[in-house]
């Protein structure tokens, strides 16, 4: 696993519980749409990158860390 999905998966458990995996869900870990907002806020920090809508296209754990990849490739 690369350090974007590390980091996710560290800042999920803390912020949700659990043992998240790439390919679960971010709905079925427990993220709604408050959730979704302050992690995209953290995001934003953490990464350096500007969060757009299309992160409400992301379903896993996975795609998170594809979008990020990308964003920060626009960069």
């Amino acid at each position: 696993m690369e350090a974007i999905e590390d980091s996710l998966i560290a800042k999920l458990a803390e912020k949700f519980g659990g043992q998240p995996q790439p390919d679960d869900s971010l709905q079925l870990i427990g993220v709604d749409s408050v959730g979704m907002a302050e992690l995209t806020f953290e995001i934003e920090k953490q990464f350096g990158i500007e969060v757009d809508d299309s992160i409400l296209d992301v379903d896993t754990v996975q795609d998170l860390a594809n979008y990020i990849r990308q964003r920060q490739g626009k960069g």
